[in-house]
């Protein structure tokens, strides 16, 4: 069983994010008949949200409640719970079952009485993935569940869920863990499993993994297979962390407008099987750096850096946000793809950009564009990708008035540059009025 599993918090006193770990404490303070009936837990993937969904569904159900604050973690309840198997909590992929006809199905059994606790617990994880329909049906039963149901609502983009759907739930926000709740984790795992770990080694663990519990606790596990003592160049070498020298000789090229060294140095990381994610948080922390020590320089590249973060975890090659940054801010208008030496001009397409994968991924176009114009975004969710070909990229609007705001020119031109930095194809737009 992987640590992941083995480690997970059973019991509020080990959770290691101190806000949630005091946010679950507070609710001891009531009776269980007083505490909300539906939770709405947000923050980014692998920060322990269904982890404190499930104690969640212990303090409601723990036969021995007080033993410890909280749940006891140790009684039939709660011993089922961790292991997946108590018939009274069930967890929802809303990622996969994202349909009206099941959540009917929930609000038709959600009358049924618990089976052996005293609630049933209904954890909904990624619930922005629901559709409309579906949160209206989700919506029915929040306004008037029954007494013995609870509801715990998890997401890692809640701009996605409706207000009307916050308005009734108590948030609790999941921020990214900092460095000492992160090494609080691990020292844990460190202890029980009697490693032999550097301090320096669990700290280069901490810095690559973004703040996730999930992606830290999965890198120690990776390193702990080493035989003898886990120095941080063990921790380097396993997780594919990016060398000092590496970041130092990217920036060297970028200092001199050198695009083709530059993209070189991705490239190599590439093909080399490195995580470019974790590089580029690695340039951002030497940008970090450089702002705070005085360089203003820095903020144009934190910039575009941070937006081509954002970028990598919709687009199709996870790489294209970082290269199309660095032509940008080299000034340059063309790129050069790795493993091969072709030169994209304007409008002439590499096919990286199909009808299926901008249809597959037309709602992510549109909550990259929010940031640029909230209005263009709102228009959108009414318009459908028609088509592409030959560098065009056809929008369907099924209203004169939508048609003509996606036809201004400027318009066009946040969509177009949107679609670059997600497929690394530089396109145009054009719209058309189509029938409902």
């Amino acid at each position: 069983m992987s640590f992941y599993r083995i480690y997970r918090p059973q019991v509020i006193e080990e959770i290691d994010n101190v806000a949630v770990r005091e946010e679950l404490l507070s609710l001891l303070t009531k009776d269980k008949n007083q505490l909300p009936h539906a939770f709405l837990f947000t923050g980014p993937r692998g920060a322990g949200k269904t982890t404190a969904a499930r104690i969640i569904a212990k303090i409601f159900n723990c036969e021995n409640p007080g033993v410890t604050p909280g749940p006891c973690g140790k009684c039939d309840q709660c011993k089922s719970i961790e292991m997946g198997r108590n018939l009274d909590v069930l967890e929802i992929d809303a990622a996969s079952n994202r349909g009206i006809d099941e959540i009917r199905q929930l609000r038709d059994a959600i009358n049924l009485t618990p089976s052996a606790g005293a609630y049933k617990i209904y954890i909904i994880d990624e619930v922005h993935m629901l559709t409309t329909e579906a949160f209206n049906a989700l919506l029915k039963t929040l306004e008037e569940p029954p007494a013995h149901a609870v509801f715990v609502l998890a997401t890692t983009d809640p701009q996605k869920v409706p207000a009307t759907i916050k308005s009734r739930c108590v948030s609790i926000e999941f921020h990214r863990a900092t460095t000492d709740e992160l090494l609080a984790a691990l020292g844990r795992i460190v202890k029980a499993e009697k490693m032999d770990i550097e301090k320096d080694a669990l700290e280069l663990i901490t810095r690559s993994v973004d703040g996730a519990f999930r992606d830290a606790v999965k890198f120690l596990e990776q390193v702990s297979f080493h035989k003898g003592k886990i120095t941080a160049d063990i921790v380097r070498a396993r997780t594919s962390l990016s060398d000092a020298s590496v970041v130092e000789n990217f920036f060297d090229h970028i200092e001199k407008k050198d695009k083709n060294g530059a993209l070189a140095v991705i490239t190599t990381l590439v093909d080399d099987g490195k995580d470019i994610k974790t590089f580029l948080t690695a340039c951002l922390q030497k940008l970090h750096a450089d702002f705070i020590g005085g360089n203003s320089e820095a903020k144009d590249l934190i910039r575009r850096f941070t937006e081509a973060y954002g970028f990598m975890k919709i687009s199709p090659i996870a790489e294209l946000p970082l290269e199309v940054a660095v032509v940008e801010y080299c000034g340059e208008q063309k790129i050069q793809e790795k493993k091969e030496e072709v030169k994209i001009e304007k409008n002439i397409s590499l096919g990286l950009l199909t009808q299926e994968k901008l249809a597959e991924h037309w709602l992510d176009v549109i909550a990259a564009i929010k940031p640029y114009n909230n209005s263009i975004a709102g228009v959108l969710r009414s318009a459908r990708p028609a088509g592409v070909k030959d560098g065009i990229v056809t929008v369907e609007a099924f209203y004169q008035f939508h048609k003509d705001k996606l036809s201004e020119v400027k318009t066009k031109q946040i969509i177009g540059d949107v679609l670059k930095k997600l497929f690394g194809e530089q396109i145009q737009v054009e719209i058309i009025l189509g029938r409902r």
